[in-house]
C-alpha cells in the first residue's frame, strides 16, 4: 500500500463539493463530523449553512474566473460549525467547468487546528486595535517600505532611500485624513506616500533629524502637503522598526501647527512693526521687566548710552526713584563717556494680572526744567 492511499485509509480526508449555484453536493463524513453534523444532513443545502461570509465571497469569486487549468492550488477558507465555532482550513482542489454544467469546485481541506487559534487571536486583537486607532482623535499614520532603507550608509544615502524606495500607507486613520483634508470618498491608504509627504529640502531635514536620533524622535517638524496641494506643518512624534540594519517601517502621530505658525508669524511681524515704530521714536526708550532686568530698547537709546548700558541704567533709576507718569531731572553717563543731563518719564504698564513692565523715556535736556504731568 503506498503513502497516499495508507493516509487516506488511516486518516480520513476533509472534502466535499459545491456547486457554482450555491448548493453543497457533497461532503466527507469526517468533514461532516468536525462539523458537528448527521452524514448526509447537508446535502443540497445552500453553501451559507457551513461557510462564513468572507469564504462564500472566496468562492463566488473563483466560480466568476476559474483557473484555465481548473486547479484550485490554495484557498483560505472558514467553516462554521453546528454549535458555532469556527473552523478554518487550507484548501485545494479541483474546479470543473469545461465538462460539467452547472461547474463544480471539489475540494480537500486541511483544519489549521492550534495555528487557526493564533490566527483568530491575532486577527481579534488587529480589529481591537484598528478601532482604538480609527476612532483616536489623535492622528495616527504608518508608512511601510517595500524596498526596506539601508541605514549602515552615508547620511545622504539613507535620506535618498527614505524618498526613493518603493514605500506606502500600512495605516493612516481617520483623524489623519482629517489633517490632511482628504475628501469622504477617497481612501488615505490608497494614496502615494509622495503625494502627501513630498521630498523637500524641510523634509530632508526632518529625515536627518530621523537619523541622528537613531528614528526616535518627539515634535519633528515636517511640511507636508493637504489634499489640495496645500501646505501642512505638522509636529510628529516618530518611532520605527529596524532589522539587521535596514528601516522597514516608520510609524507615529503628527499634530497640526499650521495655525499656531501663522498666529506666531503673525505675532513676529507685528513685533517687527512695533521695533521698527520705537526705532523711529527720536527719545532713547528702555523697556524694564517686573524682575527690574532690560528686556527691550530702541535704536536711540543704543546711539545715546550703547548697547550694553541697559543695566548700569536701570541702576541709576534705581538709585533715583521716579515718580509715576512725571518728568525728572537726571544725569546719565552717555556713550562718549561724559555725564549729561536728562529728562527721564516713567510709566507702569500693567502686562498681566498682578505684573507690570516700566517704560523709561530718556530726552536730553537743554536747561533746567520743572517736573510736571505729561500730556498727550
Amino acid at each position: 500500500m503506498d503513502t497516499l492511499n495508507l493516509l487516506v485509509n488511516k486518516v480520513q480526508p476533509l472534502s466535499g463539493t459545491v456547486s457554482a449555484g450555491g448548493q453543497l453536493v457533497s461532503l466527507s463524513a469526517s468533514l461532516s463530523d468536525q462539523l458537528g453534523y448527521a452524514p448526509e444532513e447537508l446535502l443540497n443545502q445552500p453553501i451559507e449553512r457551513i461557510y462564513s461570509v468572507e469564504s462564500i465571497r472566496a468562492l463566488q469569486l473563483l466560480f466568476a474566473d476559474p483557473p484555465a487549468d481548473q486547479i484550485v492550488h490554495s484557498l483560505e477558507l472558514t467553516l462554521i460549525r453546528h454549535n458555532g465555532g469556527l473552523l478554518q482550513v487550507v484548501a485545494c482542489g479541483l474546479l470543473e467547468w469545461r465538462s460539467v454544467h452547472p461547474p463544480r469546485l471539489h475540494l480537500l481541506k486541511i483544519p489549521l487546528g492550534p495555528l487557526g487559534h493564533r490566527l483568530r487571536e491575532m486577527h481579534n486583537a488587529n480589529e481591537v486595535m484598528s478601532q482604538m486607532l480609527q476612532s483616536a482623535k489623535a492622528a495616527y499614520w504608518c508608512i511601510e517600505f517595500t524596498e526596506a532603507v539601508n541605514i549602515n550608509t552615508s547620511q545622504d544615502e539613507i535620506v535618498r532611500q527614505v524618498f526613493e524606495n518603493d514605500s506606502h500607507w500600512r495605516m493612516c486613520n481617520r483623524a489623519m485624513a482629517g489633517v490632511y483634508e482628504m475628501p469622504a470618498d477617497v481612501d488615505f491608504n490608497q494614496q502615494p506616500v509622495r503625494l502627501y509627504w513630498p521630498r523637500s529640502p524641510a523634509n530632508e531635514e526632518f529625515v536627518r533629524r530621523l537619523i541622528e536620533a537613531g528614528f526616535s524622535v518627539d515634535c519633528a517638524l515636517s511640511v507636508d502637503r493637504r489634499h489640495d496641494g496645500s501646505p501642512a506643518y505638522v509636529e510628529n512624534d516618530v518611532r520605527a522598526t529596524i532589522v539587521n540594519g535596514y528601516l522597514l517601517r516608520m510609524w507615529g502621530s503628527i499634530r497640526d501647527v499650521s495655525q499656531e505658525l501663522r498666529v506666531q508669524h503673525d505675532a513676529e511681524q507685528r513685533i517687527d512693526a512695533l521695533r521698527r515704530v520705537f526705532d523711529a521714536v527720536p527719545d532713547a526708550v528702555l523697556v524694564i521687566d517686573e524682575h527690574l532686568q532690560p528686556q527691550w530698547r530702541n535704536a536711540a537709546f543704543e546711539e545715546t548710552f550703547g548697547i550694553t548700558q541697559g543695566a548700569s541704567i536701570v541702576r541709576l533709576l534705581l538709585d533715583n526713584p521716579l515718580p509715576e507718569r512725571t518728568w525728572h531731572t537726571l544725569q546719565l553717563p552717555v556713550l562718549s563717556g561724559r555725564d549729561l543731563n536728562f529728562n527721564v518719564h516713567c510709566s507702569r504698564i500693567l502686562i498681566r494680572e498682578s505684573v507690570a513692565w516700566r517704560v523709561a523715556v530718556f530726552r536730553e535736556s537743554q536747561g533746567a526744567r520743572r517736573a510736571q504731568e505729561l500730556h498727550p
